[in-house]
């Protein structure tokens, strides 16, 4: 009786696949949320979604080899960055990621936070966070990319699912997924439950990946 994903969308890093995407309309730069399930294919830097002006300006979210990380440049410089001191080696396995973020936050430490698996990441071997107010181009009028970093070679390779951007609200894993009472694994909730309890904001929407019958081409249920 539990909610299942019964399908995901494939990232070939060979293929250089990727999604994209240009808002029309800038929405919040300083609060928002990302939650999806990611399963690696390899220990590339894989790239989850990063929004990019050029290469002096973007706001990164990835695997670095096998760290979480979460970057932000502003004219060359790196003005914030976070980098995980637990590793991802796993690559049979499914991950639940959230990134959340609120630089309105006075406190540094809430302004950007990680949870895989229902669990809150709270060891950093870079911990730079997010200056307050400080607007990350995520939500602003430049392409942002599922599966690739801008316009150079990094690509995720590997499987992505339920993808959801918030655009407005900083939320927790427990918007997205519960623990199983009788396996005490961490498994999705209901996406249609998810969608009308959320408010997706000026740019947000949910990426189901459903196949078609003939498993030829996939539709994306896009919600805002």
């Amino acid at each position: 009786s539990d909610y299942e994903i019964d399908n995901s969308l494939r990232f070939d890093d060979g293929d250089s696949a990727y999604l994209s995407r240009t808002p029309a309309s800038a929405g919040n730069r300083r609060t928002w949320t990302l939650s999806c399930w990611v399963k690696r294919g390899n220990f590339d830097n894989n790239r989850i979604i990063d929004a990019y002006s050029d290469t002096n300006n973007w706001t990164d979210i990835y695997f670095n080899t096998n760290v979480l990380t979460f970057g932000h440049n502003v004219g060359g410089s790196t003005t914030a960055e976070l980098e995980s001191t637990q590793v991802f080696r796993d690559i049979s396995a499914w991950y639940h990621l959230v990134f959340a973020c609120d630089t309105t936050q006075g406190t540094d430490s809430n302004r950007l936070k990680m949870y895989v698996n229902g669990s809150q990441v709270t060891a950093f071997g870079t911990a730079n966070y997010p200056a307050e107010n400080l607007e990350t181009h995520f939500n602003n009028t430049i392409s942002h990319n599922i599966g690739r970093r801008g316009t150079n070679n990094l690509f995720f390779d590997g499987y992505m699912a339920e993808f959801y951007w918030i655009d407005g609200t900083q939320l927790a894993a427990s918007d997205f997924g519960e623990l199983s009472s009788t396996t005490n694994q961490w498994k999705p909730l209901d996406s249609d439950d998810v969608k009308d309890a959320v408010t997706f904001g000026t740019n947000g929407f949910f990426q189901k990946y459903n196949s078609t019958e003939l498993a030829n081409s996939f539709t994306n249920d896009t919600y805002s």
